[in-house]
């Protein structure tokens, strides 16, 4: 079998196990399945990807093609009914249209004018409003106005908070960041917040004079904190605390992670939880981790680069299980990594990447060069076997 025609099988495959394939698919489907090799391809695929919904050792090449015929029989009674659905609400649709386009006029007369709700998808990144509103980032923009009324600005990959707008109470934004990108903030105060992917930021379109600086975090940021000894910086991330008045480090609380990690490069924080109101207090070069548990924080001393270098786009594993890897790389990239190997789960590796310039096969690709680590990918899953 040619590249060509394995690759429309496998999606053929993909289709059907998610339920998405029309009668012509299925038909195809059953074309392909009277070569014994994919017959074999068919289970071993399910095998591989979907054990927990089909049990395959039971199942032979008759009860394949029956559970297929099935669901062709299925999608034909579906769409008689569908035909005779539309039969049947011809004159009703007729009814409505002449009753909606009634109503849209009575509407435009009282200058009611009704917007189109933004539905973002997975991967886009997404400013909200306090109100709710939702507004679709998209990086490639050069120089673009946002919100005339508080002066927001985008430029590329960062958006730009103005300190000289007139607000006298506090008004949030929150903005997500999927996995596989990245995106930043200049805050009103002109801190700089670089956020990692799958990470959420909730913070005041402008700080207030006299009161706390804070914003609340999901996921992992690197701050560069703007001096001012009157008003405190925090950042809250599930009841996790860090507060500071001019400093650069590197926050990171997964909700899926055991513990939290702050990392100092320069200036001073300190770490305080709800359960605990003492502060542990961090000098530069080292890493305050937090139990989530006990909340109890310890203090290594570390080479700051290996957390930050993200930030630029360089990732670095110094020492970590192929467990911890796997999990960054999926935030990297977007993808699901399924371990079949369990043998290296808890074994440790060192890497680098360069996430700007090498896609998720060059380094699957070096894993198994270096490694000997074997995989398969199909769309945005990997298997590792």
């Amino acid at each position: 079998m040619t590249k060509a025609k394995a690759s429309n099988f496998e999606d053929l495959i993909i289709k059907f196990l998610n339920q998405s394939t029309s009668v012509n698919d299925l038909k195809e489907l059953l074309k392909k399945l009277k070569n014994q090799q994919n017959i074999k391809l068919f289970k071993s695929y399910i095998k591989t990807n979907y054990y927990s919904l089909y049990v395959v050792n039971n199942i032979d090449k008759k009860d394949i093609i029956k559970v297929i015929k099935d669901k062709i029989d299925q999608e034909r009674r579906k769409s008689q009914r569908l035909s005779y659905l539309k039969q049947s609400f011809k004159y009703a649709a007729i009814f409505l249209i002449v009753l909606g386009l009634g109503y849209y006029i009575k509407s435009t007369q009282k200058n009611i004018q009704l917007e189109e709700k933004i539905i973002p998808k997975a991967d886009d990144i997404v400013l909200q409003t306090q109100d709710g509103d939702q507004l679709i980032i998209k990086k490639e923009e050069k120089n673009l106005k946002i919100d005339n009324k508080i002066n927001l600005l985008q430029k590329s990959n960062k958006l730009i908070y103005d300190k000289d707008v007139e607000i006298e109470t506090l008004v949030f934004h929150s903005l997500k960041v999927p996995y596989g990108k990245r995106f930043d903030i200049i805050l009103s105060d002109n801190t700089k917040v670089y956020l990692n992917s799958g990470s959420i930021l909730k913070y005041p379109v402008k700080f207030l004079d006299n009161q706390i600086r804070e914003v609340f975090l999901e996921g992992e940021a690197f701050f560069e904190v703007s001096e001012n000894e009157k008003d405190m910086f925090r950042v809250n991330s599930n009841g996790i605390n860090v507060e500071v008045y001019g400093t650069k480090f590197n926050f990171k609380n997964y909700s899926e992670d055991y513990v939290s990690d702050v990392v100092l490069v320069n200036g001073s924080v300190g770490i305080s939880n709800s359960q605990n109101k003492s502060i542990t207090k961090l000098s530069p070069g080292f890493k305050g981790s937090v139990d989530k548990e006990s909340f109890n924080v310890e203090k290594i001393k570390i080479n700051t680069k290996i957390y930050t270098s993200w930030i630029d786009g360089q990732v670095i594993f110094r020492s970590e299980s192929f467990n911890q890897i796997t999990k960054k790389l999926e935030r990297l990239y977007n993808v699901t990594i399924i371990n079949n190997n369990e043998k290296i789960s808890e074994e440790l590796f060192n890497a680098s990447i360069d996430t700007e310039n090498e896609k998720i096969q060059d380094v699957l690709s070096y894993f198994n060069k270096i490694y000997n680590i074997e995989y398969q990918i199909f769309n945005n899953k990997i298997i590792i076997n």
